[in-house]
């Protein structure tokens, strides 16, 4: 499917090794994942120390990971960054209100629907990230995702900051604890 896609809308044909894209995708969310709920089930005492620890390294990782594909693409993000900014910018910015306004349409309560639109607005660039280094020569094919985390983390900030009135009570929510 993303040769067909890139050639329609690039109108270049890219090959990609989708079996290699899969693998990759399962080492690193699916292992990880396993490893984790291993862990925990064997080892609850070591996730219990070490679980406060987490939430900083994975932002250290993401940080990393994303600054070495922005550092590699300096010039490139430079000469168009204004586009690539404005276009990952407005692809999770309406990821954020669509998966909002969608649930509620469908009546979900205020929490899930905050939920929807907080998982659809931030979808993986960081496995973006990962897979267009690993798997494509050119360093620019991860310079959309690597500044789409940073767009993200904008949108999910601005999200938080917004008071909404929790239903059934009349306490307005204003921050997100993450």
């Amino acid at each position: 499917m993303t040769p067909s896609l890139t050639s329609m809308l690039a109108g270049k044909y890219v090959p990609v090794d989708a079996a290699a894209l899969l693998n990759s995708t399962l080492q690193v969310v699916l292992l990880p994942v396993l490893g984790g709920a291993f862990l925990n089930q064997y080892f609850h005492g070591f996730v219990k120390f070490v679980s406060p620890l987490m939430p900083s390294i994975a932002v250290g990782t993401v940080g990393v990971l994303c600054g070495n594909a922005i550092a590699e693409s300096s010039s490139a993000i430079l000469a168009s960054g204004l586009q690539v900014v404005l276009a990952s910018s407005l692809l999770h910015a309406s990821g954020f209100f669509f998966g909002y306004v969608l649930s509620r349409m469908l009546r979900l309560d205020v929490a899930s629907s905050r939920t929807i639109s907080i998982e659809v607005g931030m979808q993986n660039s960081v496995l973006g990230v990962f897979l267009a280094t690993h798997h494509f020569q050119n360093p620019l094919t991860a310079v959309p995702c690597a500044v789409s985390s940073n767009r993200k983390r904008q949108g999910l900030d601005m999200q938080c900051k917004l008071p909404y009135i929790s239903e059934g009570s009349n306490s307005a929510i204003s921050s997100c604890t993450f």
